[in-house]
C-alpha cells in the first residue's frame, strides 16, 4: 500500500472498471467519492497484475487531477 490520498468524499462508488487488454483482470477504475455521480479518483494497473499501480484524484472535477501517487492511494478497489 502507498501513502493515502485525500479524495472528495468517504463512500466509493465505481462508474467505470474496465479490462483494457481483455485479460480477464481489471486494469482501469473510476469512481466517484462524494455521491455527486462523477468521477474523481482514477486508478490504473500499468504492470498487468490485477493490483492498483497509479492514484489520480481530482478534487475539483475540473478534468485535471491535483494528486497522483504510486500504488492505490490508500483507496484498494473492492
Amino acid at each position: 500500500m502507498s501513502e493515502t490520498v485525500e479524495t472528495r468524499g468517504d463512500d466509493r462508488r465505481d462508474l467505470i472498471v474496465g479490462d483494457t487488454n481483455q485479460d480477464g483482470k481489471t486494469d482501469v477504475w473510476v469512481s466517484d467519492t462524494d455521491g455527486d455521480g462523477k468521477a474523481d479518483l482514477f486508478q490504473f494497473d500499468t504492470d498487468l497484475d490485477g493490483n492498483v499501480d497509479i492514484t489520480l484524484v481530482d478534487l475539483d472535477q475540473d478534468g485535471t487531477p491535483e494528486v497522483t501517487v504510486d500504488g492505490d492511494g490508500g483507496h484498494a478497489p473492492a
